[in-house]
């Protein structure tokens, strides 16, 4: 198989897995639609230093990430597909800085789509690489920084400040983009590196050139940023960071310190199954030592800082996996060269896993999954669903056996690559939207009340379906009754403050609204529970329309 035969398939490969289904299941609340309708409302008012979330000033994340999307959805339009290509852009570029990584590593043009193709079948780069999410761009810049850093590592002369101010300059834009992460990422990876290697003098002089480089790079955005939103600095250095350090909280997401060495191999799969494999190629491959100690020291030391660290999620380990890929790839390729690999017992009972798989799809499509104790996982043709899961494990068992068949190290990495493609294509088509309450997945009711929601007068909501609601309509100006959470930016700004209530204010506000004119409309979108006390409140008129899906109703008043 040639290298352009192997690229072409890669490329492929990453459309079908990472573009095709961007569009077809809705979006995840409030994730996605948080970080819709702040570049959505860029878009609008024409204003892209504007940091606003459904009208409230958003001081959380500085604004590159969000002009990726805004600059999208300005090409593509107001739907999901169009907020969700930054990620799965993202996703390409960081699986691209895999197979460059690869190709220095080793001289070999041909290493290059296999770990592209790793990369790309990894199962956290994949599901996050279709999430509206900062997390991917972020992980790309950091990607490309710490790609650079290796470059400048491993050269001499103006090559090695070129590589060293280059990922000084992608460092500068991850901060712009998620925040200080970006520079202790490559910081902690560098300091493993060089120690590992006692290259005790470049842990001294070779800071400098990136450091300068992302100061440059960062500064002109800053001041520009400050001139706009004066407030945005302090309250994004001191309240984000490091007051949250000082005086975290549960909106800090608290984990135990085994969280991410847990999770790493989740995130890691498929390919976490090879690792034992992997190692078999890599112990033996002396002539790229110092590849494999940088690809190391940019997995280890990062993740002993983020295990370390309060706050937890689990997209915090994106920058991780590109390196993973590297190290897969190349391991695996040396060892079926070296025919150190063979197909073994695990190899075989995996394969077997998998047709067991396929027969309890089938039996729980035949029977079905309730008397399994399976809650319902989808609105309409259950059954079906199940059997196409059913097939896609059996076709992943077979292309397993298939890839088996390759006598050539890279044809039997590119046809492995290929074998779980089967059920990564479904994962996009099978989004289990009847296990979430209506407040997590409100778009049929939405839907359904689109052009009452959008033209009403006064529209009221709680925070949890605020942000859906907001990309759902368009509105800006939406009323938030209860708890703010995190609309409540602390900043004590007088017009967002008549913008917070308590529910038992709603009614007041539906009274005010409707006697200053009849032609008032009013919508509430509000937790069920809610809807009859607003409704008992003295003096609120009879509702004209009420709509409940679960948890969550509308009331409007024409």
């Amino acid at each position: 198989m040639t290298v352009r035969r192997s690229w072409i398939i890669a490329i492929l490969l990453f459309v079908a897995l990472s573009i095709v289904g961007l569009g077809l299941r809705p979006l995840i609340v409030p994730d996605e639609p948080r970080y819709g309708i702040i570049p959505a409302e860029m878009v609008e008012n024409g204003n892209w230093l504007a940091l606003r979330m459904a009208g409230f000033v958003y001081y959380e994340k500085p604004p590159l990430g969000y002009w990726f999307t805004a600059a999208s959805l300005s090409a593509f339009g107001h739907n999901a597909f169009a907020l969700r290509l930054p990620s799965a852009i993202a996703t390409l570029i960081a699986a691209l800085v895999a197979a460059w990584m690869a190709v220095r590593i080793t001289g070999r043009r041909d290493d290059g789509p296999l770990a592209f193709m790793v990369q790309t079948t990894t199962l956290a780069p994949l599901i996050f690489g279709s999430v509206a999410l900062l997390d991917p761009p972020f992980a790309a810049l950091v990607s490309l920084s710490m790609g650079a850093l290796y470059c400048g590592c491993t050269t001499l002369g103006r090559s090695r400040a070129g590589w060293l101010a280059l990922a000084g300059v992608a460092a500068g834009f991850a901060f712009l983009t998620k925040g200080l992460l970006a520079f202790a990422i490559p910081a902690i990876s560098a300091i493993v590196f060089l120690a590992w290697e006692r290259r005790w003098k470049d842990m001294i002089t070779m800071p400098w050139i990136p450091l300068g480089a992302a100061v440059i790079t960062v500064a002109p955005f800053a001041w520009i940023i400050h001139r706009a939103e004066p407030g945005f600095w302090n309250y994004f250095i001191v309240v984000e960071h490091f007051r949250r350090i000082a005086q975290p909280d549960s909106n800090q997401h608290p984990e135990p310190w085994w969280f991410f060495l847990a999770l790493f191999p989740i995130g890691a799969m498929i390919w976490s199954i090879a690792w034992p494999n992997a190692w078999k190629g890599l112990r033996d491959a002396v002539d790229w030592r110092i590849g494999f100690r940088f690809m190391v020291s940019w997995i280890v030391g990062p993740l002993a800082l983020l295990s370390f660290s309060s706050g937890k999620l689990p997209t915090y380990l994106l920058p991780l996996f590109a390196p993973v890929a590297v190290l897969v790839a190349l391991g695996l390729r040396c060892a079926h060269s070296s025919g150190s690999m063979t197909m073994n017992r695990a190899a075989i009972a995996a394969r077997w896993m998998l047709r067991l798989c396929a027969a309890a799809s089938f039996v729980i499509a035949l029977i079905g999954g309730r008397k399994f104790g399976i809650p319902t996982l989808w609105d309409s043709n259950e059954s079906l669903r199940f059997v196409v899961i059913g097939v896609a494990f059996l076709l992943w068992a077979q292309l397993d056996a298939w890839s088996w068949n390759a006598l050539e190290a890279r044809t039997w990495l590119v046809r492995t690559t290929f074998a779980p493609v089967p059920i990564l294509l479904t994962i996009p088509f099978f989004f289990p939207s009847a296990l979430f309450q209506a407040s997590k997945n409100p778009w049929p009711l939405f839907d359904r009340l689109t052009e009452q929601l959008r033209t009403s007068t006064l529209l009221v909501t709680s925070h949890e379906p605020a942000h859906a609601l907001s990309w759902a309509t368009g509105r800006y100006d939406i009323v938030i009754a209860g708890d703010a959470s995190e609309f409540d930016n602390e900043l004590g700004i007088q017009s967002e403050q008549l913008r917070r209530i308590k529910w038992d204010e709603v009614g007041a506000r539906i009274i005010q609204a409707r006697a200053t004119s009849t032609s008032q409309s009013v919508a509430v979108v509000c937790p069920t529970s809610e809807a009859d006390r607003i409704l008992q409140t003295a003096g609120v008129p009879v509702v004209d329309m009420r709509e409940s899906d679960g948890n969550l109703t509308v009331l409007y008043w024409r």
